[in-house]
């Protein structure tokens, strides 16, 4: 396996703006809470307080929502890809059911542990590099909710130098770990990290402003 398991989430996905800023997003810990061991069930998923309408608000103010996860459960062999189907389906379920407009449009999952030295894995921006090309430029037809895994290139990144500029000046990574803000340095994303009790209601009221630099990083 080479890349990352792709999710297409939001029916209303072909009707994207490709000027639209991109909301990165982690998972564990910033939509739902992370726990010791791995979420490893769709009863194990748990949302954060006022995530929802965190979530609302960023499509409210235009942005297309992709969650970008680190998922090394799937490599360890712990379950496999119909369970991560299970528990993102959980995940959208109950965001949609405590606010209709809290739709997420991409889920990104990385397999793989550290150790496989994998092109997928934050603090990599594969995935936010990915999650970009996808939703400004093309869209294969055959993916859907189903897991499905599409390669990556291996980016290089000069951790030394400079933040690169983003797609669009306005997208944004919001983590709970250094590998999250890595990942979003190295897109050159606006940077929000937040508590793991928070989660992203952490930043909701930072996000949205357009005037927002971030917070700072040094890889």
């Amino acid at each position: 396996m080479d890349g990352p398991f792709v999710q297409v989430i939001s029916e209303s996905f072909s009707s994207r703006r490709s000027s639209a800023p991109i909301a990165f997003l982690d998972r564990d810990g910033v939509l739902n809470v992370g726990r010791q061991g791995y979420v490893n069930a769709p009863n194990e998923v748990e949302l954060l307080p006022h995530v929802a309408e965190s979530v609302a608000e960023l499509k409210k103010h235009g942005f297309m929502v992709c969650v970008v996860t680190n998922q090394s459960p799937l490599s360890r062999g712990l379950w496999g890809p119909d369970q991560l189907q299970a528990i993102h389906e959980s995940l959208v379920l109950q965001l949609q059911m405590a606010n209709n407009d809290a739709t997420l449009d991409l889920i990104l999952t990385c397999p793989h542990m550290h150790q496989e030295g994998c092109a997928c894995r934050k603090p990599s921006p594969a995935m936010l590099n990915l999650g970009s090309r996808l939703i400004r430029e093309s869209m294969p037809s055959e993916l859907g909710f189903e897991p499905s895994v599409l390669s990556v290139d291996r980016s290089v990144v000069d951790w030394w130098g400079e933040k690169p500029t983003p797609p669009h000046p306005l997208d944004l990574m919001v983590g709970d770990r250094r590998s999250d803000m890595g990942a979003g340095w190295a897109y050159g994303a606006r940077l929000y990290r937040v508590s793991q009790e928070g989660g992203l209601a952490d930043v909701a009221n930072r996000i949205t402003d357009n005037d927002d630099a971030g917070d700072r990083f040094l890889p």
